[in-house]
């Protein structure tokens, strides 16, 4: 066969699923950049940019500054889906960690405590999640650690990575790393066999009301059978939702 012949035939195997994942640091609970805590804004801002995966990061559960507010499972029913919170740390009454919200149905939840140098302990929440007319992937929401020293965000990386090893099915790491591309931390996911995605346009991320910096990231590795391709990345332009801009990957699965 012609190696035209060949790729229509290979082409014609193939099925793709688009879908939608958002993250996106909400600052303390909920805060909007200009330090009013506003819920319905940011779930506003979620639900324009359609998502079917959400990963959060410094989410509160049930803490006094939030009204006892369950605010991962508040921000799934107001997106239509399903929350999946860890926490990273007891706060104000209650806890301090970080969600996964899924459109999807979900096959398995399940969360790692990082650890931490001087600063906040922090949290990798995982949801197995089944996307229809393609198959199962995982999504691994993070949020590293933050110090200046990088040592605490690599051993972060180390015991992700560790878990992850073992997974047969495609990855997407999103969230708040704490670091740039070029650096130590990103190289190691690199290494690993990740890949990241680069936004359109300016990828700096934060602060919101005038990003310098690029520390928002989604990373893909592909799986057994399926693999996942971007079809257009960007932080969006919201300069008040948080001190963080949320990140918009649009993805597609390739079941092969």
């Amino acid at each position: 066969m012609r190696p035209l012949l060949c790729l229509l035939a290979f082409a014609s195997l193939a099925s793709a699923t688009d879908f939608n994942v958002v993250s996106f640091n909400i600052r303390n609970g909920g805060r909007r950049m200009d330090g009013k805590y506003d819920h319905a804004f940011q779930q506003e801002i979620l639900k324009k940019l359609k998502p079917d995966l959400v990963a959060l990061q410094e989410v509160d559960h049930i803490t006094k500054r939030n009204g006892n507010v369950n605010v991962a499972a508040t921000y799934a029913a107001a997106l239509g889906m399903t929350s999946a919170y860890a926490a990273a740390m007891p706060y104000d009454g209650g806890a301090y960690g970080a969600a996964v919200l899924s459109r999807f149905p979900v096959v398995a939840d399940e969360s790692i405590h990082l650890p931490v140098k001087d600063g906040e302990p922090r949290v990798c929440v995982i949801r197995f999640v089944k996307v229809p007319d393609a198959g199962v992937i995982a999504i691994a929401g993070v949020h590293l650690d933050s110090g200046n020293d990088d040592t605490a965000r690599q051993e972060n990386v180390k015991l992700i990575l560790q878990r992850l090893k073992s997974v047969k099915e495609p990855v997407i790491i999103t969230g708040d790393f704490n670091d740039t591309p070029d650096s130590a931390v990103l190289k190691m996911f690199a290494d690993a066999g990740f890949r990241r995605v680069t936004p359109k346009g300016d990828a700096a991320s934060f602060p919101a009301d005038q990003p310098r910096v690029i520390i928002d990231h989604v990373l893909l590795r592909d799986g057994s059978g399926l693999t996942l391709q971007d079809a257009g990345t960007e932080v969006v332009a919201e300069s008040n939702g948080s001190d963080h801009r949320p990140l918009l990957s649009h993805l597609k699965l390739v079941k092969m």
